[in-house]
């Protein structure tokens, strides 16, 4: 275990002298040993977000590319990440730069052979992640020169190969020492589940399958929510909620999310409640009303569309509020219709 974070501003600037390094003549030989026994093309997929490390990320993105013809980038424009990122897999992102140590189980999780970490991983624990339904967000925090961080990291990544509802994120706390501070990282590695328990220096696989299946759905974070919505599965999520008889806090922040597709997932998952459990839809009245001031036109808009869904006649003071308020437009027609839906239904 090496503590690395505590001085940030010395920190910083070690890690911009350390992102103009050139890659080693032994890394380039590595991706191009790796490339040479894929078994078919690759997409390398990587986000910026206007960081200052954007730059860097994709400058590791094109290396690696530039080093065989069997690797194509594709830039994500819509990914919303805080961090530049590159994707290794669909349920892997590394905010970092995957060098010297880290870089072998990178290589492995981009070709898709996360499975190499599987021996990691006992077969009563395979068996046991095979039971997880609610996704279990893992997050490692790294330095490019710690000794047990690649050990750590192909671990967790086993962990992944395991159960589709496992997705890790690995992060360079030198390179991103502000994220390593919001998180109250000090030391590397790092493993953070659900950004709520944490361990610091070795893993046990045992005790994180056990909590990662013991989890309460109830505290799952808005990332889990809207992985599982953006991955198809809204019915899944509406299920979950209807199976502990209450409307998750996260989700109310999914129906408010900026981004229109997540949005919409949401709105698909409350359309089953309000078929199929409508007392707990009505539920959905108080913590929209509460979320209505902050958002935007648009989003409140879809806010509107869902309390009329909720059926709820409590929302109707709310909504003729809105109606006859100083709003835009199409915002003050949204609330009309909404109230209109519910009040069509008690006819």
């Amino acid at each position: 275990m090496i503590p690395n974070f505590e001085n940030f501003p010395n920190y910083c600037s070690t890690t911009r002298k350390r992102t103009m390094i050139e890659m080693t003549a032994a890394a380039a030989q590595q991706i191009r040993d790796w490339a040479a026994g894929l078994d078919a093309d690759l997409v390398l997929r990587y986000a910026v977000s206007g960081h200052a490390r954007d730059a860097s990320i994709s400058a590791f993105a094109k290396r690696l590319a530039a080093e065989t013809d069997r690797v194509r980038l594709q830039k994500e424009g819509d990914s919303p990440v805080q961090r530049p990122t590159l994707f290794a897999g669909d349920h892997v992102a590394y905010q970092a730069l995957p060098l010297d140590r880290e870089l072998e189980p990178f290589l492995i999780a981009l070709a898709g052979k996360g499975r190499a970490f599987e021996d990691r991983i006992s077969a009563e624990n395979r068996l046991r992640l095979t039971r997880l339904r609610a996704p279990a967000l893992l997050t490692v925090y790294v330095t490019p020169h710690c000794p047990y961080c690649p050990t750590t990291v192909a671990t967790v990544l086993g962990l992944a190969a395991c159960s589709d509802y496992v997705w890790v994120t690995v992060i360079d706390g030198e390179l991103f020492p502000e994220a390593a501070q919001k998180d109250r990282v000090s030391a590397a590695p790092t493993v953070i589940l659900d950004s709520r328990l944490r361990w610091t220096g070795s893993v046990d696989p045992d005790e994180l399958v056990t909590l990662m299946l013991d989890r309460d759905p109830v505290n799952l974070g808005a990332e889990a929510l809207r992985g599982m919505i953006e991955a198809g599965d809204a019915q899944q999520v509406a299920e979950m909620m209807m199976a502990r008889g209450r409307l998750f806090p996260a989700f109310i922040e999914l129906l408010a999310y900026p981004r229109w597709s997540v949005r919409l997932g949401a709105m698909v998952a409350f359309e089953t409640l309000a078929e199929e459990a409508a007392a707990l839809a009505g539920q959905v009245v108080d913590p929209v009303i509460a979320a209505f001031p902050g958002a935007d036109d648009t989003v409140k808009g879809d806010l509107l569309h869902v309390l009329g869904e909720s059926g709820n006649l409590a929302a109707l003071p709310f909504l003729a509020g809105v109606a006859a308020g100083d709003y835009d437009e199409e915002v003050r027609c949204a609330a009309q219709e909404a109230r209109d839906k519910i009040e069509g239904r008690q006819r």
